[in-house]
């Protein structure tokens, strides 16, 4: 007969092995994990180096979307602006100028080349027949036909349908010199056009720089941080003031590999705040980074260290509740 005492050790001891058992079947789990609270931080920046003129806004002011928050000094853009305006006034008045001049030219100068056209057919038409009136005399007055008077005259009258077709032949080349002149006004006109444009392209720029001038909230939130002071000369690219969106924002926690594939984009995750412990929250699982982080821990045996590889869960919440930096507990069950 087996003893009680030692059939109650026995029996203490196969419970203790199937509870140990047990527990090691019961997998890891995946509530209780703790994650920080993030918000939407957005810096002010400028991309008009100048003078702060004017500060709008205080830290922890709550502002909207598109409020001015501060301004620069925009007295050069102003003389910029200016000067793009008389170049387009100038631009103008050449291409006016030039028309006029062209359209002017080109009416004249086309009537002037007609007639001279004309003339010169006249003055070729009267040396031609000066020309052979002039060789009949001749050959009369050489057969004694005609006195020397008859024949001074002919030649005379041959010289002068000759001074006629080179002064014709003088007014046309004039007048097609006068075309050319046209193509010049029209080149005036090309040019003139080409300082138009870029006059109004600089016009265009000054106003973009000048509504730049006008530093604008980038997002509804509050003013989290100022970098600036009224007076002080800023660069571009120099962070203002930073705007924090409290109502969106999201927790990011470290999910090991081992339960990784418990947890899905899309699916919910209830959230407790350590300073809330009587409230939860929802939140929506809405990346799962594919890329792995790592972290050593001292294995209680001697047999060294070991990995312990996870991955960053990223849960939106969007509750104005739940401020940047406060430690969360996350329940994926």
């Amino acid at each position: 007969m087996i003893p009680i005492k030692k059939h109650l050790s026995g029996l203490l001891i196969l419970s203790i092995i199937l509870l140990i058992s047990g527990c090691s079947n019961q997998g890891t789990t995946v509530s209780s994990i703790t994650g920080i609270v993030e918000a939407r931080e957005v810096d002010v920046n400028t991309k008009i180096p100048g003078r702060v003129i004017e500060l709008l806004v205080q830290d922890g002011q709550r502002v909207q979307a598109g409020d001015v928050l501060a301004k620069i000094d925009d007295q050069e853009l102003k003389s910029r602006e200016s000067q793009a305006l008389a170049g387009i006034a100038a631009a103008k008045g050449d291409i006016a100028k030039a028309t006029a001049t062209t359209n002017l030219y080109q009416g004249s100068t086309a009537a002037d080349i007609q007639s001279a056209e004309g003339l010169l057919s006249e003055a070729l038409a009267a040396e031609a027949l000066a020309s052979k009136t002039y060789q009949r005399i001749a050959e009369l007055h050489k057969a004694q036909a005609i006195s020397d008077l008859e024949l001074d005259k002919a030649e005379k009258d041959y010289k002068t349908a000759q001074a006629a077709v080179t002064k014709a032949e003088g007014n046309l080349a004039k007048a097609k010199a006068a075309l050319l002149q046209v193509d010049v006004y029209q080149a005036e006109i090309q040019r003139a056009e080409a300082a138009l444009i870029k006059a109004e392209a600089d016009l265009e720029q000054v106003h973009i720089n000048l509504e730049e001038t006008l530093i604008k909230a980038p997002c509804s939130g509050v003013i989290t941080s100022i970098n600036v002071e009224q007076g002080e000369l800023v660069s571009t690219g120099l962070p203002l003031m930073t705007v924090t969106d409290y109502e969106e924002n999201w927790v990011n926690v470290k999910v090991e590999q081992s339960i990784l594939d418990k947890v899905s984009e899309g699916n919910e995750a209830t959230l407790t705040a350590l300073n809330l412990p009587d409230k939860t929250f929802t939140g929506k699982i809405v990346d799962i980074s594919r890329k792995p982080e790592f972290a050593t821990t001292r294995a209680t045996n001697d047999r060294g260290e070991k990995d312990i590889v996870t991955y960053n869960v990223k849960i939106r919440v969007n509750s104005a509740e739940l401020r940047p930096g406060m430690n969360v507990s996350v329940n994926f069950d």
